[in-house]
């Protein structure tokens, strides 16, 4: 993996950092507040509600690092980034977001590969390379295993035409 992989892989799970955290804090509270309803927390419990508030902080630092490195970028890079990973770069219309950015497709191309060395040199420089990289996913294999899981479209549910008839 070299590092436009990692820069790559971090752009694409960066949109939804923010909600991760968000869910796993939500998740940890939801443990402590079910703990409430019993005479005694158990270990169990207490290792849930640890094990999800350093889940939350791990990911809180890397969106932090991401952040402030994108918040380097100039501005109409940063606006490419944003237009393009917006959806874990997953089927993005480059044509449509170019031209809803006011820019030429070879451009905003242009402008994604400026990015993407500019971020690379950047987690370089706060310590983020293939060595932390594999550290972080070998300490944290749930961090691959959930934006796996996440970048994965949506199936849509196929509704039989007769069912659909009827409700």
């Amino acid at each position: 993996m070299n590092e436009n992989a990692i820069t790559k892989t971090l752009l694409s799970i960066w949109p939804g950092l923010t909600e991760y955290e968000t869910m796993l804090a939500e998740r940890a509270h939801n443990h402590a507040l079910c703990s409430c309803n019993t005479p005694l927390l158990t270990n169990r419990i207490i290792d849930k509600i640890i094990d999800l508030n350093v889940k939350q902080q791990t990911i809180h630092n890397l969106a932090l690092r991401l952040n402030r490195v994108i918040d380097k970028l100039p501005t109409d890079t940063q606006a490419v980034i944003r237009s393009y990973y917006r959806n874990y770069g997953i089927a993005a219309n480059i044509p449509a977001q170019a031209k809803q950015l006011g820019i030429a497709e070879r451009t905003f191309y242009r402008h994604l590969d400026r990015a993407a060395t500019h971020v690379a040199h950047r987690l370089e420089d706060i310590g983020i390379n293939f060595f932390t990289w594999q550290d972080l996913l070998h300490q944290h294999p749930w961090i691959k295993d959930s934006f796996m899981r996440q970048s994965q479209p949506n199936q849509l549910r196929k509704i039989p035409r007769q069912k659909a008839l009827n409700h």
